[in-house]
Formats: structure tokens, C-alpha cells, sequence
């Protein structure tokens, strides 16, 4: 699958690095490259690439706009985003608006490449995904014709069970609390549940409590939640941390580690695991949530 890239950051330096890492392990063609946000659109627009590296802060337009106004142009374009920033806010505000995933500064070609490597992945899906809706469409036109109907149809719940499983979370408490939480954001529009997203995790919490009431006749409090969902949440950072000392190139460890977890924190789990750290990696609840919505949406 040949790919074409484009770079947008303002350290040229760093535009170099990444054009030689994508070169030297036959990612793509670097089509182009800008060190401002004026001409990263205009280029972009024409040029049409597969991927867009693009640095978070930027003289003039910031990364997020870029994205936002070339989203508008309904552009099939998948954005990487690199990025020094560790504000939860700035990167959850990022991931609303279609950034794929995060390269932490400084570049490190192991994470660059692994990144690229899943967004390929999900270039093959998305081909895939549409040769099955053909294919599916031609088939719902038959089953019309012959009145035959099919019962076989996968939900958001099972998606989400199949993803939870390959963490090996499955039978944690926690994964059902994952599961209530990401059907209750499911089940907004895309602004409602963007406001939600931006809201403290405790709102969240309380909100699944009030679904245990209302739906289940469960009382269950915030806090027991948020216990249960971060300790499931850990579990898997161990067990894909734990994957990828095992197989670097592990097909889960690849899928899960940058979209759902922060790739630096996957290496501390590795490390500890490994016994050279004394500490092991940090869990972002709201970056896991964000995440496997992704995940279902594509």
C-alpha cells in the first residue's frame, strides 16, 4: 500500500528526521512539507495526502485549527499529531477532532514507526470495511427480493467485549463499568457527547451510576466506578505492556498501545515489567474512553 505523507512543524530539524525515518523504512512518499499553518492548508487541499504529520503548536494557526478546517473540506485525510504538550485538555481537544494519534517529542523512530504502521492498518480496514458494504448492500438487496432476514448483526456491545477480551480484561468488574460508560456516550450526538468528553470523569461517573439505578436496579457509588475502571484499565496497560516485551511487532500491542494508552507510559509499564523501573506506567481514563471510540467508529 503505497502512502503519500505530508509534514507540517516548524522546527526543521524535526521535518527531517521524520522524512528520512518514512524514506529509510519505505513508509510512503513525502509529498510535501510547511512550517506554518497558511501554507500546510493550502498544500494539504491540493496535494491530498494519505497521512499529514503535523505539529501541535505552530506560528499562526495552531495544529487543532488545521485539522478543523480541512475536516471541513470532507477530506479523507489521517492526521498524526506530534507534540510536546502534555496537557489533558489540548490533546483531549485534539482527539475530538479526528487526530488518529500522538508522537511525543523528542522523535523516536520505534514510536513513529509503529504509529504509521497502525494508521496503514487502518487505511486497509477502511477498504476493506467498504468492499464488505458493497458486497453487504448487494446482499441486503437479495434478502429484500427473497424476503430472507439476517439475525446475525454484531452491536456496539459486542465490538466492545471483543476489544476489552483482547486486553485480557474481560473478566475484570471494571470492563462491564467500560462497556455502560462508552454506550451512555454512544448514545449522544456527536456535540453532546464531545461536551461530555470535555467534562471532568467524575461527571461521567456519576452518570453511570444513575444508568445502574435507572436501567438495572444496581446501586453502586462514584467511587467504587472509578476504582473498578481504573483497575481494569491498569490490568490491560500491564498485560499490552507485558505483549510487547514478548513481540515488539505483536498485532494487538501495535493496535492498542499509542490509540488508548500514551506510548510513553506503555515503555515505563515494559520497563518495570522488565524490572529496570521501580514504577510503572500512568493510565489516562479519559484518553482509553476517547480511544476505543475510535476504535467502534471506524
Amino acid at each position: 500500500m503505497d502512502l503519500n505523507f505530508y509534514i507540517v512543524d516548524d522546527d526543521k530539524s524535526i521535518r527531517k528526521v521524520l522524512q528520512n525515518i518514512i524514506c529509510q523504512f519505505n513508509l510512503g512518499d513525502v509529498v510535501g512539507d510547511a512550517d506554518n499553518g497558511i501554507d500546510a492548508i493550502e498544500d494539504i487541499k491540493k496535494l491530498n495526502p494519505d497521512i499529514v504529520l503535523i505539529d501541535l503548536l505552530l506560528p499562526g494557526i495552531d495544529g487543532i485549527t488545521i485539522v478543523s478546517k480541512i475536516r471541513e473540506c470532507n477530506m479523507n485525510t489521517h492526521f498524526i499529531m506530534i507534540s510536546q504538550v502534555t496537557s489533558k485538555e489540548m490533546i483531549s481537544k485534539a482527539y475530538t477532532k479526528s487526530i488518529e494519534f500522538f508522537i511525543n517529542k523528542p522523535i523516536n523512530v520505534i514510536e513513529v514507526r509503529a504509529v504509521i504502521d497502525k494508521v496503514k492498518e487502518r487505511l486497509k480496514m477502511q477498504q476493506v470495511i467498504k468492499s464488505f458494504e458493497k458486497a453487504f448492500s448487494s446482499i441486503s438487496e437479495f434478502q429484500k427480493y427473497t424476503g430472507v432476514k439476517d439475525n446475525s448483526i454484531i452491536t456496539d456491545k459486542d465490538r466492545l467485549k471483543k476489544i476489552l477480551s483482547q486486553l485480557g480484561v474481560n473478566g475484570e468488574a471494571g470492563s462491564n463499568d467500560i462497556i455502560e460508560m462508552i454506550v451512555i456516550l454512544l448514545e449522544e450526538d456527536n456535540i453532546a457527547r464531545n461536551n461530555l468528553l470535555h467534562q471532568k470523569m467524575s461527571q461521567l461517573y456519576v452518570l453511570l451510576s444513575e444508568r445502574y439505578s435507572e436501567v438495572y436496579d444496581m446501586s453502586l457509588n462514584t467511587r467504587t466506578i472509578e476504582q473498578r475502571i481504573r483497575r481494569a484499565m491498569n490490568k490491560a496497560l500491564s498485560n499490552l505492556a507485558n505483549l510487547g516485551i514478548e513481540d515488539y511487532s505483536n498485532e494487538i500491542f501495535v493496535k492498542y498501545s499509542s490509540v488508548l494508552f500514551n506510548f510513553k507510559e506503555v515503555r515505563k509499564q515494559m520497563d518495570y515489567a522488565r524490572g529496570k523501573s521501580s514504577c510503572g506506567g500512568k493510565i489516562n481514563v479519559k484518553k482509553f474512553i476517547e480511544g476505543i471510540i475510535v476504535e467502534l467508529k471506524m
